[in-house]
């Protein structure tokens, strides 16, 4: 039943609205607002520095990470490079080339590392939460995901389901790789392939495989490895291969990748369906119906619990943040965002490619979907072959020197400009996190605050302009852009998000090679509460958590993974400092312009910042 909007919830979509919308949509130049929606600028404005610009013929950055133990930042190339760049550097930091996947993989199996630009090459790198723990089974161990030339001989192959394969030539796959702390070096030899997938169409791979860095020794989820594989189809997906459990198209993937007697890998028995004896369903599927999710995040809220947020790519109409939960379908190809998508014939060869979206049907809370806690619409005409947005999700940021940006879930849009889009390319998109956690994004038809379509809510989006430190020189002024569009001076943004071992943002390009720091997501030496400034309420964060282990804590001012003593040596130290971050657009400042207490900023606007609605 469909209850009064709060005055804390999203505005209900108006089904009637929408579907005069896409009445109003049929002429092919007419362009259509599916969401109704505008989305605005903060009263604030994002800094970024150029930090590290990699070399000209190695630069296409598809990732960046970090591993426990280890300072640096781990930056990925489709080129089939992996590089170090320290963190830290108060100027431009170096790149320093720390393991080459590309000829590694020819060393050990004769075959290449197939293309290197356009969703192929080298795609992410994950090393294991034991890397650093001597004696254990995931010593050394890392693990990439890249696509290679398909081996003559598949039958010695493991291949993960019963996609098929449309002679593209080369397979995704999930390799590990053993470190050697003795030599500093990954040797070829060490190469151990856990899988291969097939792929119908060249397009939407693999992607991202990722451990979850919070969980500790113990947990359910420890040394646990998430990977995602897009739908690898043609833009509508015509097989409809993410709705079949049978295949890693279109899902995300949860094995524990260690090797397991004869097994390559062995699968998690909390997986959903690890159960299950259904001979055309995966046991590895941790979910399904996606249709291209190219980079997912492990986040944490304020009780503790950790959260899984992919951004997926859409077809021509919505782009999608997803909360991933175990055994649940997402909806592509049947639903697009928060509308049906309305499927070409299987047959189309191509033809009506698009042939739009329509209102979710009265009875949707019986068929099992579930919805986005995010999205934003393509504003594309009807008819367009493609309306050039494509998502890439960031993280949600928890220590930032600059209050306002805590809490919120960064994410962007990487392809092309076209001609009658909403040219959203290159801008950066933000929602709040709690928003996102508290949106209805599952119907049932026993629930009846939660049994029709208009009861979903998703969270509000806004955007964030970007002030650059293009010099590296505080004392000039900062340039100023909507996006990273103008900021690239480019028709194609190809950005991507990195989180570094402080919880710090980084921005990489494949258009100039170059990464970009966020400067006030740095957190504030000492500032354990994150409140702006130093001071005897940090003390108290420090002694209450005094032992705790884990990542990303508030009081590890020294980033070992534990609260203690030298922690309290960074707080002391720095008793007192005020934040560096920016005071907002109007003066346009560099971060390191002027040193500004926080106090009367935390003061005015602690529960009304931009992006978070009042609760009720």
């Amino acid at each position: 039943m469909q209850s009064e909007c709060e005055p804390c919830r999203m505005p209900r979509c108006g089904w009637g609205a929408v579907l005069a919308m896409l009445l109003l949509s049929a002429t092919p130049a007419a362009a259509q607002d599916l969401l109704n929606d505008t989305i605005s600028f903060a009263d604030f404005q994002l800094n970024l520095r150029p930090y590290v610009t990699l070399p000209s013929s190695n630069d296409s950055i598809v990732n960046m990470t970090t591993r426990s133990g280890d300072s640096s930042l781990f930056v990925t190339t489709e080129e089939g490079d992996i590089f170090t760049v320290p963190t830290g550097a108060g100027g431009t930091a170096s790149a320093t080339k720390w393991f080459d996947v590309a000829a590694a993989v020819q060393s050990a199996t004769g075959r290449s590392v197939f293309g290197n630009s356009s969703q192929r090459g080298l795609q992410s790198v994950a090393f294991h939460p034991d890397f650093d723990n001597e004696g254990a089974a995931g010593y050394g161990k890392l693990y990439t995901t890249y696509l290679e030339s398909r081996p003559g001989n598949t039958s010695a192959h493991h291949y993960l389901g019963d996609s098929t394969y449309g002679n593209t030539g080369a397979d995704g796959v999930l390799a590990e790789w053993t470190y050697d702390h003795d030599s500093g070096g990954v040797s070829s030899q060490s190469h151990r392939e856990l899988f291969r997938v097939q792929m119908p169409v060249f397009d939407h791979p693999i992607k991202q495989a990722a451990f979850n860095p919070y969980a500790q020794p113990g947990d359910d989820d420890y040394g646990l490895l998430y990977l995602t594989h897009g739908d690898s189809n043609t833009k509508h997906s015509p097989n409809d291969d993410p709705q079949h459990l049978g295949n890693a198209l279109g899902k995300m993937i949860r094995i524990n990748p260690l090797q397991d007697g004869g097994s390559p890998y062995s699968i998690p028995g909390s997986n959903p369906f690890a159960d299950s004896s259904d001979p055309d369903v995966l046991q590895e599927v941790y979910a399904y119906g996606f249709r291209n999710p190219h980079t997912f995040s492990f986040d944490r809220d304020a009780s503790g619990a950790v959260h899984v947020l992919v951004g997926d790519i859409g077809r021509n109409n919505m782009e999608e943040v997803n909360l991933v939960l175990p055994g649940h379908n997402y909806g592509w190809t049947e639903r697009e965002g928060t509308f049906v998508h309305d499927q070409a014939p299987d047959n189309s060869g191509g033809e009506g490619y698009f042939t739009g979206v329509s209102p979710l049907p009265a009875n949707e809370a019986t068929l099992g979907y579930s919805y986005p806690v995010a999205q934003y619409d393509h504003d594309a005409p009807v008819g367009d072959r493609s309306s050039g947005n494509s998502i890439a999700s960031g993280f949600v940021i928890q220590n930032a020197a600059e209050p306002r940006l805590n809490n919120l879930f960064l994410f962007t849009d990487f392809s092309s400009k076209t001609n009658g889009s909403a040219a959203r390319d290159g801008e950066l998109f933000f929602s709040d996190f709690d928003e996102m956690l508290s949106a209805v994004t599952d119907l049932s038809p026993d629930d009846p605050s939660r049994d029709e379509p208009g009861e979903l809510t998703q969270a509000t989006v806004g955007k964030l302009r970007l002030a650059l430190d293009h010099d590296n020189n505080p004392g000039t002024p900062a340039q100023v852009y909507d996006g990273f569009i103008d900021l690239l001076n480019s028709s194609r943004s190809d950005v991507r998000i990195g989180r570094g071992p402080q919880g710090e943002v980084y921005f990489s390009s494949k258009r100039n090679g170059v990464i970009y720091l966020a400067t006030d997501t740095l957190p504030l030496a000492g500032d354990f509460n994150r409140d702006g400034q130093v001071d005897a309420a940090d003390y108290t964060v420090w002694r209450d958590t005094l032992g705790d282990a884990g990542y990303l804590l508030a009081a590890d001012a020294d980033l070992n993974g534990v609260v203690d003593q030298a922690d309290y040596a960074v707080w002391r130290e720095n008793y007192g400092a005020p934040s560096n971050a920016s005071a907002g657009p109007s003066a346009a400042p560099e971060p390191a312009a002027a040193l500004l207490a926080l106090a009367a900023v935390a003061a005015s606007c602690p529960m009304t910042r931009w992006g978070r609605r009042p609760r009720c």
